[in-house]
Parts: C-alpha cells; sequence; structure tokens
C-alpha cells in the first residue's frame, strides 16, 4: 500500500488545488482520504481503482469540509455539482499531467523566488518541512514560514492551477527546473531516513523531465536537466552495496551503471550544448558525461572536468558549485590544492552546516596524512549526516582513522629503529640469493648497505632524519642504482623477496604489512632505478603515510 499512496498522494494532491482552488484544503483532504484508507484497506482489501477511490473520498471530504464553513457557501453548489462527476485517470506521460500544471502553478512568478520549489517540494514531491529544509540549507522554522507564506499568496492572487500558455512558458519555465532537480536530488541523496536514496522521488523527476521535454522540445535547458538526471541516475545501483552502505563513485562497480540510460543521457547533453550559450544545467550534464565515459576511475579526465567546472562557476557562482570544483581540482592537482580552495570557503554562510563540504574537507585532510584535523572535521560532519548510510559511512571513516592515529607512524608500528634494522638484514639476505634481484649489486654492495637501507626506509616511513644527516638526499639514492636498469621482473621479485622478509623479521600485523608492502612497491617502481642522471630529482626523501601513496603503487 506504501507504494500506492506514494503513486496517488502527488496527482491526488494536485487534482484536488486545481478542483478547489485552495491548497491548504487540498492538503488536509489528501491526508485524510489516506488516513482511511489505511484504516479500509487491510480488511475491506485494496480496490481496484486506487486512485479513483482516494479522489472519490477526498472530494467528499472536502465538500463536508466546505459545507461547514459558510466562507464557501455562494461557492458550495457549484462544487457539489463537480464533485458528482466522475473523475478522469491520466494514462502514462498523457499531457497535460495534473501535477505538472502544479509544478507551474508553485512556480508562479507572483510567489518569491526562495518560496517557490520549497511549496513544490512540500506539496508534490511529499517531503516533510524539515526534508525541504534540508534540501534548500536553511532551518527548519525559516522553511515553515515560507510555505505557509506560499499557500497564503496563492490563495490570496487567486493564480489558477494551470499549464501557462507559450508566451509565458520561458519565464516559467527556470522554476520548474529548479524545482524537478530538487525533487530529483532529494530522491539521490535522501536528507534523512534509513536509506541512502528515494528512487521514487528519482524517477518521478525523471518522469516529469521527459514531460517538459516532449512539451518544450527546443528548450535546451530542459534538454539539459533531463541529461543530467539521466546521467546521474545511471549510476544508482552501484552506489550503494549489499547492506545499503554507501560506495563511493572511486569504488563502484562501473558495470553495474546503465549504459542504455548513459548512452541516452550522453546524446542529450549534445543536444543542449548545441545552438547557442549553454546553461547551467547543460554544462552539469557534461561534467557527468565525463565521469560516465571513464572505464575506471583512475582514467577519469581531471582536467576537462575542471575546465567545465570553470564554465559553470561562471554561471551559478554558488558556493556548492565552488565546493565541487575544489574536489575537482583535489584530484587533478593533489588534495592540497583542493584543501586551500576549500579554506577559501569556510566562512560561507551556506556551507556552514553542509555535510559534502564536511566530508570534503575531512577526506583531503586525510589523504594529507593531517588526522587531527581529519577526525575534527569528520566529527562535525557526523552531526551534520542526514540520512542513516551517511552517519554510517562518518562513523567507520572516524574509527579507521581514530587507529591509525592511535598508531601514530608507520615506522613506530613497525618496530622503530630495531624494527627497521630487522628488516633491512632479512631483504639484504635474500635479494643476494637472488640470482635476478642480486644483479642490482653486481658490482658489490656497500658494507654498510643493511644500516643505509634501515636509515632510508625509517626516514620515509615517518622516523628521523637519520639517512638525510648521515648520507645524503633521495637524490643519493637515485645515483647509487643509476644504470641498474628499469626491470619489471627484478623489481617484482625485489617485492616478493621484501614481503618474506617482513615474515622473517616477525613483522605479523596485517595492517602495518600491507602499508609497508604498498610503500616498498612504489618505491620500487618509482624512486629506486633510472636510466639517466637527467632524470634524478635533487630533493628530499619521499615521505609515506599510513594513507600514503597507495594508489601510485604497483602492487
Amino acid at each position: 500500500m506504501g507504494e500506492v499512496f506514494r503513486e496517488e498522494r502527488g496527482r491526488l494532491l494536485a487534482a484536488l488545488a486545481r478542483r478547489f482552488g485552495d491548497l491548504d484544503l487540498a492538503e488536509e483532504v489528501t491526508s485524510e482520504a489516506i488516513e482511511t484508507a489505511l484504516i479500509r484497506w487491510p480488511t475491506d482489501g485494496v480496490p481496484p481503482n486506487p486512485g479513483g477511490w482516494l479522489m472519490t473520498t477526498a472530494r467528499r471530504k472536502a465538500v463536508d469540509r466546505l459545507r461547514r464553513d459558510q466562507v464557501y457557501a455562494a461557492k458550495l453548489a457549484i462544487l457539489q455539482v463537480e464533485s458528482d462527476r466522475p473523475v478522469p485517470q491520466a494514462a502514462g506521460d498523457e499531457l497535460p499531467d495534473e501535477r505538472l500544471q502544479l509544478f507551474f502553478t508553485c512556480a508562479h512568478p507572483a510567489l518569491a523566488p526562495e518560496d517557490r520549489g520549497a511549496l513544490t517540494l512540500r506539496c508534490l514531491a511529499g517531503l516533510t518541512t524539515p526534508e525541504v529544509a534540508r534540501a534548500f540549507l536553511v532551518p527548519t522554522a525559516t522553511m515553515a514560514k515560507r510555505i505557509v507564506r506560499a499557500k497564503k499568496r496563492l490563495r490570496e492572487a487567486r493564480i489558477p492551477f494551470r499549464v501557462p500558455g507559450p508566451d509565458e512558458l520561458p519565464d516559467r519555465l527556470p522554476g520548474v527546473l529548479q524545482v524537478i532537480y530538487s525533487v530529483f536530488t532529494e530522491g539521490y541523496a535522501a536528507s534523512s531516513g534509513p536509506y541512502l536514496q528515494r528512487l521514487d522521488l528519482a524517477e518521478e523527476a525523471i518522469r516529469l523531465a521527459r514531460i517538459l521535454h516532449r512539451l518544450l522540445p527546443d528548450a535546451r535547458e530542459a534538454t539539459g536537466l533531463l541529461a543530467l538526471m539521466l546521467l546521474i541516475h545511471a549510476r544508482g545501483d552501484a552506489r550503494t552495496g549489499p547492506d545499503g552502505e554507501i560506495v563511493l563513485l572511486e569504488d563502484q562497480d562501473r558495470s553495474r551503471w546503465d549504459h542504455v540510460m548513459i548512452a541516452e543521457g550522453r546524446a542529450l547533453v549534445v543536444a543542449a550544448l548545441t545552438g547557442g550559450p549553454s546553461g547551467p544545467y547543460a554544462v552539469q550534464a557534461a561534467i557527468n558525461a565525463v565521469h560516465d565515459e571513464a572505464p575506471r576511475f583512475a582514467s577519469t579526465d581531471w582536467p576537462q572536468i575542471v575546465q567545465l567546472y570553470d564554465v559553470l562557476l561562471e554561471l551559478d557562482p554558488s558556493p556548492v558549485i565552488a565546493l565541487n570544483r575544489a574536489a575537482a581540482i583535489a584530484f587533478r592537482d593533489g588534495p592540497e590544492a583542493g584543501l586551500a580552495l576549500l579554506d577559501e570557503l569556510a566562512t560561507e554562510p551556506r556551507l556552514q552546516d553542509y555535510h559534502p563540504y564536511a566530508v570534503a574537507r575531512g577526506d583531503l585532510l586525510r589523504r594529507l596524512g593531517r588526522l587531527p584535523e581529519a577526525i575534527t572535521a569528520y566529527e562535525c560532519a557526523l552531526t551534520l549526516a542526514g540520512s542513516e548510510p551517511e552517519r554510517v559511512h562518518d562513523r567507520d571513516q572516524l574509527a579507521e582513522m581514530r587507529q591509525t592515529a592511535d598508531m601514530e607512524t608507520v615506522y613506530e608500528a613497525a618496530g622503530g629503529a630495531e624494527g627497521m634494522l630487522r628488516l633491512a638484514a632479512a631483504w639484504h639476505e635474500l635479494v643476494m640469493a637472488d640470482p635476478v634481484v642480486s644483479h642490482a649489486f653486481h658490482g658489490g654492495a656497500k658494507p654498510d648497505h643493511t644500516e643505509r637501507l634501515a636509515a632510508y626506509w625509517g626516514e620515509a616511513l615517518g622516523g628521523p632524519s637519520a639517512y638525510t644527516s648521515t648520507y645524503g638526499t633521495e637524490a643519493e639514492v637515485q645515483r647509487l642504482h643509476a644504470g641498474n636498469g628499469e626491470h619489471d621482473e627484478m623489481n617484482r621479485r625485489a617485492i616478493d623477496c621484501f614481503d618474506q622478509a617482513m615474515t622473517n623479521a616477525d613483522l605479523t600485523d596485517p595492517r602495518v604489512r600491507g602499508v609497508l608492502h604498498d610503500y616498498f612497491a612504489w618505491a620500487t617502481f618509482n624512486t629506486m632505478y633510472r636510466h639517466r642522471t637527467d632524470d634524478i630529482d635533487d630533493g628530499p626523501i619521499p615521505q609515506w603515510s599510513w594513507d600514503g601513496r597507495q594508489d601510485a603503487a604497483e602492487s
């Protein structure tokens, strides 16, 4: 029955609002009709035409309500005749759709811009007032006042419930697009509740966008909005795991994406970007098309995405767009560059209680190894999370970072100076016995090779500057190995020796072993061997933390 009520509520409310011209009355009798159904249907059974049953019940309740109200006495005779007429049922996506009429009514120019979307989300999408408040990033009390004000204005101005004529559509369309996208956004990332997504809302928004696209095929922003929602919704099945947990974009199984929907969205993007200046929805759609075209997260064209965000920020200079641009720059130029931009947005009022901002900042701080600050950011995010999957994700991130912070450095977790020396001695013994890896030492290893290794690894993993103070810089390490060649087989066997050396050195903690493996593999393939001295970077020893450079590591 829940699905029936979700499907019929918007249609019922829109039809009643149009028939009686009173949105408050329509809301009240719609709720009463649904309450009556909840009582009667479990015993009497669901009627063959649930929508018709609800409509008839609601209309009768509305007439009863009006009969008791003397203000409406003169209107009652007309309404009584209307209430006895059969209710036509809309089929599929046929036009006009009564809900679409209500969308345009709620986007009427007589209403304040901030009231239009709020009213529609509350009435048509069925969101609660707190959910609408979260969608617009304002306090619940502020949103409640907006909704009451908008209803009053509709009633006093006698705004008709209808789809406007062709001459009125261009001015009214942006408000309708914004409302539809707000409904979709709530469906894509629910502001509260046990689930990350409310697929019924997302699919309803797409259905209404399709109607608009057919009604206005030359309106490129309507085309862009439909493209945007399709390209995002196509990833919906991969955004959650078996237990409803959040799966981030970089971890999603892209074979689960709806590639037919992606193809439709990409074709619409081309149409939305052709024939004149592009609007914000078309540019956002292009950004998501770039994401959807990448076969793997690592192959995402971040420079192109940043360029598109530059364009979008000129069209819509909002702090949320600036936040998304900063996140893209972090993937293009590194977390430090992204964090600098996020810090510039720290005083933006709209971002003060915005959960994605706190998460983005915490993630960049984590990637930079600044764990105490990252923990503080995620603690803030946890207080702002709306849905249960968001809270679970934030709690998991906090638990992992707190564990890491308690372990301090990788160097200390691996046993400090003594642990590094045991590991280096075990590795030296294994590689010198390996016929392939030992080729790197065909001229003979230095007498203090084990001590050099232990000092170098220790400094890279967060220990004291023992190598730099005794032997030199990273360039000295590379010069020692220059000319030995970059041989994949030798590198891989060296890594195998390292893994065995960890066992021989009694390093058993799986988390420590994993990080050490990633570090050694990365260093072997990226810093140790250079054919030419011109390739050598005379810089400091690369630093590695718990989060380090695993993405770059060859494992």
